[in-house]
């Protein structure tokens, strides 16, 4: 089969499958011109051939001679030139096989070292599933920090006297909000009776489409348990998430890093934070690597990407099932629900750190949760007493959105170390031994909730 057709092809007139091998023969034909255009795109902004009277740079020029709208000039831009450090998709774009909307996705994530698998993922995939690949990639890698600076909430008022709320979150806070939602949706259903029987007949939806007016309603109610219940001195988590992961390949596990001879703190400020001699700027420092990898919350249907740090977050007081999956995508386990301390566990933690953050300089006693001190995945981080810490939810954000490591001595000092050798350090509160606490003992309760030791 040719790609060039048939000029007296008349479409209203010829038969359907000369006119969908046309329109076949067409798609390799605009993918083949879109690959010539984009490298002329990229050869003519290095040779600066844009630099004319008024013209700030070449995606200014594209949209003031080529009729392109100046972010989709910019679109076209960065694609050539990302397209130009990548041979196996450069290749495969000039035989027509990605069409434009497959090399824009495609070259917002791929490497030269990531480009083979990125190739077969957009040959094997519409564009439309591509782009959500390359978002949850994206996602995956974003900067759990910045992610959580960006978030707010506003109200806005409609003329029919009805209010608007608009929420940005962080993708685990959107995970555990959109969780709650469902489950008081879930339980305003029961409630209701119209719960159906049995299984649904041929026909009939399995789970039909969620109604807005429904959730309105479970948010709704999740406002009034809060109202009725005012927040929690130690935070619970009954519900789990389950969030999918991939196991890393052989090759990249990072066995090759624990057999490096240890490094003084100076040397290692001075790798983590380089200075730049000629604009004089300091780069962030470098946070260690995660032991867990990027993940994806299912919740609804949808898949919410998870940077490293959130998924880490989440394991440590969050109840988390785990879908592992090799690289491939094959199912390789799926957890249960572990790691998790008992009820005993944390009234003990709770008793012994009187109910108080244990973060260096806060007194927060509201929204409590359990941190890990020993970041708990498969093989460490046992769940016991001396090595858990109480800690309000902003600073348990902070410890694993910033690489942070919290270590409580036995007089009850709490050190928090930062990657770049920073630390901040406790004064030991008057606190009983962690022999004093016996599990085996009942932990009394004040009228507050508050944990008293017996």
């Amino acid at each position: 089969m040719t790609d060039s057709p048939s000029p007296a092809l008349d479409p209203e007139q010829a038969p359907l499958d000369d006119v969908a091998q046309a329109l076949r023969r067409w798609s390799v034909r605009l993918a083949k011109a879109s690959h010539i255009w984009l490298t002329a795109i990229a050869a003519f902004d290095r040779r600066e051939g844009w630099t004319e009277l008024g013209v700030r740079s070449c995606a200014h020029w594209l949209a003031l001679h080529c009729g392109l709208d100046l972010r989709t000039a910019r679109e076209h831009l960065a694609t050539a030139h990302a397209l130009s450090r990548l041979p196996s998709l450069r290749a495969a774009s000039a035989a027509g096989l990605l069409s434009y909307s497959k090399l824009r996705a495609v070259t917002r994530v791929a490497t030269p070292d990531s480009e083979a698998d990125w190739l077969d993922r957009a040959l094997r995939n519409t564009a439309s599933r591509l782009e959500r690949l390359v978002s949850r990639r994206s996602q995956q890698a974003a900067d759990p920090a910045k992610l959580r600076a960006a978030r707010a909430l506003s109200f806005s008022h409609n003329p029919d006297g009805t209010i608007r709320l608009t929420a940005t979150l962080a993708p685990d806070d959107a995970a555990i909000l959109i969780a709650a939602i469902d489950a008081a949706h879930a339980s305003l259903e029961a409630n209701s009776g119209s719960e159906p029987v049995g299984p649904p007949a041929d026909g009939d939806f399995a789970q039909a489409p969620r109604g807005r007016a429904q959730d309105a309603d479970a948010l709704i109610a999740l406002a009034e348990a809060f109202l009725h219940h005012n927040a929690p001195a130690l935070q619970d988590s009954p519900h789990a998430l389950t969030v999918h992961l991939t196991a890393p390949d052989v090759g990249d596990e990072p066995a090759q890093e624990e057999s490096r001879p240890p490094i003084s703190d100076d040397e290692q400020e001075r790798q983590e934070r380089e200075v730049d001699e000629d604009e004089g700027e300091v780069q962030e420092p470098v946070r260690p690597p995660s032991r867990f990898p990027p993940g994806i919350a299912a919740v609804l249907g949808w898949g919410i990407g998870l940077p490293p740090a959130m998924v880490s977050r989440l394991a440590c007081d969050t109840m988390i099932r785990a879908l592992v999956s090799d690289p491939q995508r094959n199912p390789l386990h799926l957890g249960r629900r572990r790691r998790h301390p008992t009820r005993r566990v944390r009234d003990a933690v709770y008793a012994r750190d009187q109910g108080i953050c244990q973060f260096p300089g806060c007194d927060h006693t509201r929204w409590l949760q359990i941190h890990h001190c020993h970041e708990w995945h498969a093989d460490k981080g046992e769940t016991n007493v001396e090595l858990l810490l109480l800690i309000c939810g902003a600073h348990h954000r902070a410890i694993h959105d910033q690489g942070l490591t919290a270590h409580r001595d036995h007089d009850g000092t709490v050190t928090v170390r930062a990657p770049d050798g920073q630390c901040l350090r406790s004064s030991p509160r008057n606190v009983p031994s962690p022999s004093v606490v016996n599990l085996d003992d009942p932990v009394l309760c004040d009228e507050d909730g508050h944990g008293l030791t017996v």
